[in-house]
């Protein structure tokens, strides 16, 4: 009697662009949060071709992942509360749709929107 080996190795593999854009759209639905800013110029990044104009930054070390995010403000918000707001979105984001552990949420308020 031959035995089979049920045992499948599984593994997923997740773009950091992927990442970056999973974390800019949940950014985008807390409260206060007009936009997400742009990444600041950078002779690299036109050179490698990097299509990542955001100001999203992310550290990833095995399943751990440290976020960076600039927010450009909604006139008339509260800085404090809107970047609690982002860190818990972007945390429960990440962490419900890919596993993977948030250990922090940066938040960079970068400009102040004029239009309400």
């Amino acid at each position: 009697m031959s035995q089979v080996d049920k045992n499948v190795n599984k593994t997923l593999r997740v773009s950091e662009d992927v990442i970056i854009e999973l974390i800019a759209n949940s950014a985008m639905e807390a409260d206060g949060v007009s936009a997400i800013a742009r990444a600041k110029k950078n002779p690299a990044r036109l050179i490698t071709n990097n299509k990542n104009v955001r100001a999203v930054k992310i550290e990833l070390a095995g399943d751990v992942l440290a976020v960076t995010v600039g927010i450009i403000l909604k006139n008339g918000a509260k800085a404090v509360t809107t970047a609690e707001n982002v860190q818990e979105k972007v945390k429960s984001a990440v962490q419900n749709m890919l596993n993977l552990t948030v250990t922090k949420v940066n938040v960079n308020i970068v400009n102040v929107s004029a239009e309400e």
